[in-house]
Order: structure tokens, then C-alpha cells, then sequence
């Protein structure tokens, strides 16, 4: 890694550090490639070779989420990150939807200051909802000002949890538009595909989704005004619709129809 000056980094304790909080993290070289734009070959060279500009390290701490000075600390330990909460913490946040908006905030960037700029909600009461998070394991709050998600890469609500079933009952809100605008898109098919096809297609989409995730950590070093919000549903079922039924003839010979994929 190269920096102005007589003096150099100490490359070999950075790579091994940045490789540490890959490790604590559960993430792996694939996945840093993905939010970075790079091959994994690519970044597995970077590392081989341990000559990075100032710019691409500073993509690897945003997307580890942390500072410059982190890499200069201690090895962090590995400890177990969330992939998902209990029945009963999705329970509380429904209950307590200020609590749930700062868990959402957090898990989409935003800083301690952004959340006291563009929420209804009190410094004071943002601190106690960040200390409720911290004591859950949702984050780690460092100070008044810092804090790190504690949720590994994949991290998703409960299916069928209280989460899902609060989004569900909303789902006549997030439809009712004509998805026209800037990066929206919706598409409903109806096919017949085997089995196998489905299992792999479903891999896929549960990859892109996790390309969305990806790409809103890599882009966390953004200003809020230059990361507009995205709600991104991604389903597929069995799924007849009761005018269909109502035409078809159905028998133990009639295969379901599936529909829609979204």
C-alpha cells in the first residue's frame, strides 16, 4: 500500500487485520468483491500482493464499517454475528415501532447524527433505543456518536414472523403504484418449470437479493440525499388466483400452476 512520505505502512498487520474483521464477520473475499465492484480474483490479489491505494482501503472499512484507525487496533475477536433475531425481539420491535425504525436505520447506514437530523424522534430517546439494540446484540454502541451493526451479511426477518406478517399486512400500500419510476420494476409470471429449475432459479434470486444488501453496504459511505430508499419484495409460490380456479377442472391429474414470481 503505497502513502506520501518517507515512511511506510506496516502492509503486513493491515492485510491481517482486514483479513481479521473479514473472518469476525463471516464474510469472505467473494463477498468484499461483490460490494467493491472487483472480481474475486481481483481483491484475492490485492491481499496477495499487499499493494492498495488509499481509496480502494477506504471501500473495504465502509464495507466492514469501520474507521481508517480500527486497522491500527487490536485483532477484533470473533464472536458469533446475528443472522437473525428471536421470535420474541421481532415481537418487541413490532411493538415498539420507534425501536423498529432505528433497527432499520441502522441496518441501511445511517449515522447517530443522521437519525437525530431527519427523525421525530429525541436525541436522548435515540440514545435509550441504541443502548436497547446494543443490549439485544442487534449493534455494538461505541459512543454517543458511533455505533457497529453486529448482524452478519445475510441477515434476514424470521419467515412467517412478526416482521413478515407487519410487511404483509402493508403489501396493499407497497402495490398500489405503477412502479414506473427510477430503478423500480415490477414483474408477475405465470409458468411451468420442473422442480430442479425452481430450486435453481430461486438460488438465483436469493442471490440478487443479497447483491441489493451488498450494495447498500458498499454505498454506505454515501450521504443519506444520494441513497434514496428501495423496498425490494422478492417471491415466488404456488399460487392460483380465485377467478382461475373458478375455470379450471381440477383433478389429481391437474398439476398446480405457478404464479406469480416476483
Amino acid at each position: 500500500m503505497r502513502k506520501r512520505g518517507a515512511h511506510t505502512m506496516p502492509t503486513t498487520y493491515i492485510f491481517d487485520t482486514l483479513r481479521a474483521h473479514l473472518k469476525a464477520r463471516h464474510l469472505t473475499y467473494k463477498d468484499l468483491a461483490q460490494a467493491m465492484g472487483l472480481s474475486e480474483a481481483s481483491v484475492k490479489r490485492l491481499f496477495a500482493s499487499g499493494d492498495m491505494n488509499l481509496q480502494r482501503l477506504e471501500q473495504m472499512c465502509h464495507f466492514l464499517q469501520i474507521e481508517m484507525a480500527d486497522l491500527f487496533k487490536s485483532i477484533p475477536p470473533e464472536r458469533a454475528l446475528i443472522a437473525r433475531l428471536t421470535h420474541a425481539q421481532e415481537a418487541e420491535l413490532v411493538r415498539n415501532k420507534k425501536l423498529l425504525m432505528i433497527a432499520v436505520c441502522a441496518l441501511n447506514f445511517w449515522t447517530v447524527q443522521d437519525m437525530g437530523a431527519h427523525l421525530r424522534i429525541n436525541k436522548p430517546e435515540i440514545q435509550a433505543l441504541l443502548r436497547r439494540l446494543d443490549a439485544i446484540g442487534f449493534l455494538e454502541l461505541r459512543n454517543d456518536r458511533q455505533y457497529r451493526l453486529l448482524v452478519s451479511h445475510n441477515f434476514s426477518w424470521i419467515t412467517s414472523g412478526p416482521i413478515m406478517r407487519m410487511v404483509q399486512g402493508m403489501s396493499h400500500d407497497y402495490f398500489d403504484s405503477n412502479f414506473e419510476g427510477e430503478g423500480q420494476v415490477l414483474r408477475i409470471l405465470n409458468v411451468r418449470i420442473a422442480k430442479a429449475s425452481q430450486a435453481r432459479l430461486r438460488l438465483r434470486l436469493e442471490q440478487i437479493a443479497q447483491e441489493y444488501v451488498d450494495q447498500s453496504r458498499s454505498d454506505s459511505h454515501l450521504p443519506l440525499h444520494e441513497r434514496p430508499t428501495l423496498s425490494v419484495c422478492i417471491a415466488a409460490r404456488v399460487w392460483v388466483p380465485l377467478f382461475m380456479q373458478e375455470l379450471l377442472k381440477v383433478n389429481d391429474k391437474t398439476p398446480p400452476l405457478n404464479l406469480p414470481r416476483l
